[in-house]
């Protein structure tokens, strides 16, 4: 009887302790999210990080906090957030959405056209966002593409114009060389 007692005050204690901590994140949590909204993003992250703080297990923190960091450029931050929500909710299109718009801030191309496909397949609702990003992508790599093609054009001609110095002294050592002493030799050769 007396450990079923010290049992039901530990759980009743606990469940005391447990809806405050509840409470104190979904305040933290609260502030974060306004913060956000009213674009004082720094102040949201420190708000977000006591949530997580108190709350380490609940992702949608973790995803708020990876888009205040990416409006405030920090894409490699924001990234970790975002794969930490996708480890544990993989099948959220808007937190892979984010993901690929941070990795094509970074350049990381490939990885952010893949995420962005992926939104696009199983989200459609979001293709307009999709779409745009990755119609810039491919810019990106027309770009690219145009740059690496003026860079082995310019390449060429370099290669093509040492060509042409190596032939022009090659042609002057043979007639400093050749014709120059034969021409002496001969004119020597004739007046004597």
């Amino acid at each position: 009887m007396k450990n079923l007692l010290f049992l039901f005050i530990g759980v009743f204690g606990f469940s005391g302790v447990f809806s405050q901590n509840v409470e104190r994140y979904m305040e933290y949590h609260d502030n974060g999210r306004t913060l956000i909204l009213q674009g004082e993003y720094e102040k949201a992250i420190l708000y977000l990080d006591t949530a997580i703080t108190i709350m380490p297990y609940y992702s949608t923190i973790f995803q708020d906090r990876g888009y205040a960091k990416m409006q405030l450029k920090k894409y490699d931050e924001a990234i970790l957030d975002f794969d930490h929500v996708l480890s544990k909710k993989p099948y959220l299109s808007e937190v892979r959405l984010q993901r690929g718009m941070a990795l094509y801030h970074l350049n990381r191309l490939n990885e952010s056209e893949s995420d962005l496909i992926e939104v696009l397949n199983s989200n459609p609702n979001k293709s307009r966002e999709v779409i745009i990003y990755l119609d810039n992508i491919q810019r990106e790599r027309d770009i690219t593409a145009q740059q690496n093609y003026d860079a082995m054009l310019q390449s060429m001609r370099f290669q093509v114009e040492n060509e042409r110095i190596y032939r022009a002294r090659h042609r002057e050592e043979v007639i400093w060389n050749t014709v120059v002493p034969l021409a002496f030799w001969t004119t020597v050769f004739l007046t004597w």
